[in-house]
């Protein structure tokens, strides 16, 4: 009984979570993918069905997309202690994984990322399962990242839970819309004293204000299943 109640609110908060990605914009139609670790494997989008109708019993254990497996995999064995995954090719994010100076923690949202952001060179379309390590290697390199930018690719955000990885995906898109505006601006950057950033990271986490804690129940009044 307790298996199967846990499995049902991953599928319940995995199949949220897709229908919020449809929903604020930030899908790419039945293409990238969300997980949460499940027994010896992970749910895992489908791969075949449109993110706004993506219904609990549609997750499946496993994927018809060997990117998504080899990305997923790798993160889950880089990291035992996260719990799912999110990866996602939304307009900003993708755009500023094609500048060479790549993400730049510049306001206060960015707090959430400040020393959190690991790099990935684009390796083609990550369909070989020997990319895997260099995945894994890229995540432990930096010690307690959250998010891998993938350079001309995308990105990924992971975390302890569904509502974690999927708060931070859409706060880690709002920080590359910001960069990209500073940038389109023309002005100088004024970019934050470091050690005010770095109170605001450890802030961020504070269990009152980590990601998803005061958002998640919010989002979950704006989905309904038919």
């Amino acid at each position: 009984e307790r298996r199967k109640a846990e499995e049902k609110a991953l599928r319940y908060d995995l199949a949220v979570a897709h229908r919020l990605t449809a929903k604020y914009g930030m899908d790419m139609l039945v293409w990238n993918h969300i997980s949460a670790r499940y027994r010896t494997g992970c749910l895992i989008t489908p791969g075949r069905k449109m993110w706004g109708l993506m219904n609990p019993e549609d997750l499946v254990y496993s994927s018809s997309n060997i990117t998504a497996d080899v990305i997923h995999d790798a993160v889950y064995s880089a990291r035992p202690d996260i719990k799912a995954i999110i990866h996602l090719h939304t307009p900003a994010a993708t755009a500023i994984s094609c500048l060479e100076e790549g993400f730049q923690p510049i306001t206060q949202d960015g707090a959430y990322f400040y020393g959190k952001v690991a790099n990935y060179d684009w390796d083609g379309l990550s369909d070989d399962a020997s990319e895997g390590p260099a995945i894994a290697g890229a995540i432990k390199a930096v010690e307690g990242c959250n998010t891998l930018l993938m350079h001309n690719h995308g990105f990924v955000c992971f975390g302890p839970s569904v509502r974690h990885a999927w708060v931070l995906a859409y706060y880690f898109e709002k920080c590359c819309e910001i960069q990209l505006r500073v940038m389109q601006s023309g002005g100088k950057l004024r970019r934050p004293n470091k050690a005010v950033m770095q109170k605001a990271a450890e802030d961020s986490y504070l269990p009152e204000f980590a990601p998803g804690v005061c958002e998640w129940d919010a989002l979950c009044e704006e989905i309904t299943f038919d």
